[in-house]
């Protein structure tokens, strides 16, 4: 466990400076700032994290940074050529990565009253209920659901020959390496890349009750994709529905191909298949007074060609969920809390079957405070427990000081 001195000081230099911050951020926007009549609006968000060292990596992001330990800023930009036709890019700058383009894709809204959206380039994603809500100043907590960020030990360049080759590398998706492929120690992908957005077309029908997007991309959810890589592409599709204000119900769904083609050159002896990813997700959210609770379920295979013996003939399927509450102590000030576990299927090694990959539970608590609108200052403890790797056992504590407009 880490030093709780070090962590409460830490969160009272952060308490410090917001509060000191708010008298002289007055003139700060609160909102994005239009120009050319309204045609042409400025967003922006910028977050500093800091938080406890995490020697498990159970925080690092596909972006080999860890998610409480990062400056994060960015700027969203929409043109509006005509009622129905819009430009959106936004530029993102990270501690790690430096300067990307993170999304820039054309929107299209042929009827009146946007009920029908066409977007295309690099679009927003339609899988699952967290991917919409995955900028800091969506998200109650500073982790993220581990469905959507912890690093499995899955490649989509490199693949195991073995499946002791994948066993030996269980708990080590920060730092991963197979002998089919690209050979360079990596890091493994997440279940859902909710950090990246991938290229491609997408339609949306809705709302308000009703919503249903359908998205055709040349990645994958886990590995999104500016060019393709393997040829196959990604159809990906949710549907809400919203029977009232309160309560909303999601189904979601993906299928694509995963694993790139210098795989499949390395190995022509590889039998003929679809290397594929497919998941399922079924997720929730209601509100009533004060309290706010969402949930989301993921059922994801990977399928990796089956090589050399003992043979991955099964697809490597995961299991995760999450529920998480908040409550508004104070127009300004609210509690939050998730917990949030992942679960995976076992193969045959030589030693006998086990899970392929490790498993593992996140607890997750905190609090937020509006220091004036658009500037949140946010508080975590991050508890984890896993069944494999070299760290099994962490608790972490993290605060954010976020502003957007």
């Amino acid at each position: 466990m880490h030093s709780r001195p070090g962590l409460i000081g830490a969160i009272a230099a952060v308490l410090w400076f917001g509060a000191s911050g708010v008298a002289s951020a007055q003139h700060w926007p609160t909102e994005p700032v239009t120009f050319a009549g309204g045609r042409l609006l400025v967003g922006g968000d910028a977050s500093v994290t800091y938080g406890s060292d995490d020697p498990g990596w159970f925080t690092y992001t596909d972006y080999e940074t860890s998610a409480i330990r990062r400056v994060r800023a960015g700027v969203t930009v929409e043109a509006r050529a005509s009622d129905r036709v819009s430009f959106l890019t936004e530029i993102r700058a990270e501690t790690g990565v430096g300067v990307t383009p993170y999304a820039w894709y054309v929107r299209i809204s042929p009827l009146a009253g946007r009920l029908l959206d066409i977007q295309a380039g690099r679009i927003p994603p339609v899988f699952g209920a967290f991917t919409r809500r995955a900028y800091p100043q969506d998200n109650p907590l500073i982790g993220s659901p581990q469905t959507y960020q912890y690093l499995t030990s899955v490649r989509p360049d490199a693949v195991p020959a073995t499946a002791d080759d994948l066993l030996r590398m269980k708990g080590r998706g920060w730092l991963v390496r197979y002998p089919v492929g690209d050979a360079t120690a990596h890091n493994g992908v997440a279940t859902v890349a909710a950090e990246r957005w991938d290229t491609g077309v997408q339609v949306r029908i809705g709302p308000p009750v009703f919503e249903a997007a359908l998205a055709y991309t040349v990645g994958s959810l886990s590995d999104p994709r500016v060019t393709d890589n393997n040829g196959g592409g990604q159809f990906a599709g949710r549907v809400a529905w919203r029977p009232g204000p309160a309560l909303t119900l999601g189904v979601s769904a993906a299928r694509g191909t995963f694993v790139a083609d210098d795989v499949r050159e390395a190995r022509p002896d590889a039998p003929s298949g679809r290397d594929t990813q497919q998941a399922l997700g079924v997720d929730a959210e209601v509100s009533w007074g004060r309290w706010l609770a969402r949930g989301e379920y993921v059922a994801n295979s990977w399928r990796v060609p089956p090589l050399d013996a003992p043979r991955i003939v099964d697809p490597l399927t995961s299991h995760a969920g999450y529920v998480e509450a908040r409550y508004r102590l104070h127009p300004r000030l609210y509690a939050a809390i998730r917990g949030d576990l992942m679960r995976f299927t076992t193969i045959a090694g030589s030693a006998g079957a086990e899970t392929w990959e490790a498993g593992v539970t996140r607890v997750e608590y905190g609090v937020g405070i509006t220091l004036r609108r658009g500037l949140l200052l946010k508080t975590s403890v991050l508890s984890h427990w896993r069944d494999g790797g070299r760290v099994t056992t962490d608790h972490l504590g993290a605060v954010q000081l976020l502003f957007w407009f």
